[in-house]
């Protein structure tokens, strides 16, 4: 849709990637839908329970909303496996790496990942994993990533997107810049990543500068650079130094970026919803994610809706990242069909990973909601 048929109140709700609570259309959901009206709704293990209820919500969110939603959620693998009730099991990336056909590996399982996402009306997936990390269980990654070395990541990652835009599903890399070298969990606290801007260009930054091109949505993560960022400590994702300076300008990142959720122990909740949400779109994010709370949804909404009419943003600002995302849904958001076997579909995508080897997922999921 053109944004000149968008109202200002539209707009506004484009930038919005948001999370809620329970498994059905009930009406708090609807009314928040109603106000917010956000460019992506994302779902968590809270609200999947099977094939027929994922499909029945997601159908009734699309009824709702004018302008057709990105719908997301994690399906990562390993421990972040938001539709394990429906595929079962699926192996860690760093597993799949592990393997001697670990290309072939990664494209089959994205792929029938992919298939499943799309028969079950999903039409984005937060993945893949671009940070270098190996089994560490101190930066919130570890297994969810290809590895540590930068060029195998790349050349994993390269096989699970052309498998997600083969099927009509729009992956997501992040965590920009780089977690792998973080010495805590972005969910829990706000790490501090110590490497020369140097080191970060050749290492944790080659992923995203191979692989632009095959990135319709970036996500920034929540570190803190000072070798990108300065004295000012604080998280990457809230950096104009890092978002607009570094990824849409000198790496010439053209697509959508969208913060991690704003909602995480690295960003400091006492500023409050509207006060983060105003900070990330400025640094230059195009999306502003908020996973949990109601509250903070409806606040960071009225805050940059306020903040707009003030004249304290640029509604050329706000044009810019509307035509993104406009553009972007308009190319890749194919109209849905109802799948003609979407039992046999799901069938067929749990096979596959499960020919894969069925690999148990240790410890704790880091990017679960309750």
């Amino acid at each position: 849709m053109p944004i000149g048929g968008l109202s200002l109140e539209e707009q506004v709700g484009q930038l919005f990637w948001i999370g809620f609570q329970g498994t059905t259309l009930g009406e708090p959901l609807r009314t928040l839908l109603d106000r917010v009206r956000p460019a992506a709704i994302i779902l968590f293990a809270r609200n999947i329970e099977n094939a027929e209820q994922v499909r029945s919500l997601i159908d009734g969110v699309n009824g709702i909303l004018r302008v057709p939603p990105f719908v997301a959620l994690d399906q990562e693998g390993g421990r972040v496996n938001r539709l394990k009730p429906i595929l079962g099991p699926v192996p860690a990336s760093l597993d799949l790496a592990a393997r001697r056909d670990a290309a072939a590996a990664v494209r089959r399982q994205a792929g029938a990942m992919a298939a499943a996402l799309r028969t079950l009306g999903f039409n984005v997936n937060l993945a893949p994993v671009l940070d270098l990390s190996d089994r560490d269980t101190q930066n919130g990654i570890g297994d969810r990533a290809f590895g540590a070395d930068p060029r195998v990541v790349c050349s994993l990652a390269r096989a699970f997107l052309e498998a997600h835009l083969k099927a009509g599903v729009l992956p997501v890399g992040k965590h920009f810049p780089g977690l792998g070298s973080a010495q805590g969990d972005t969910h829990l606290t706000l790490p501090v990543i110590a490497k020369s801007r140097a080191r970060l260009y050749d290492e944790d930054l080659l992923p995203y500068r191979r692989l632009r091109r095959l990135l319709p949505i970036v996500m920034t993560g929540h570190a803190f650079y000072p070798a990108l960022q300065g004295r000012r400590r604080g998280p990457a994702t809230l950096s104009r130094a890092v978002v607009e300076d570094l990824l849409r300008r000198r790496l010439r990142y053209r697509g959508i970026i969208v913060t991690d959720d704003l909602e995480m122990g690295a960003v400091e909740q006492r500023q409050g919803a509207a006060a983060q949400a105003l900070a990330a779109f400025s640094a230059g994010n195009d999306g502003l994610m908020f996973c949990g709370s109601e509250e903070k949804i409806r606040e960071a909404y009225e805050g940059i809706l306020a903040a707009l009419l003030r004249g304290e943003i640029d509604a050329k600002r706000l044009g810019r990242s509307v035509r993104r995302i406009a553009a972007l849904k308009a190319v890749r958001l194919m109209k849905r069909r109802a799948s003609r076997d979407p039992a046999g579909v799901l069938e067929r995508s749990r096979r596959s990973i499960a020919a894969l080897g069925r690999v148990e997922a240790s410890g704790l999921d880091p990017t679960a909601r309750l």
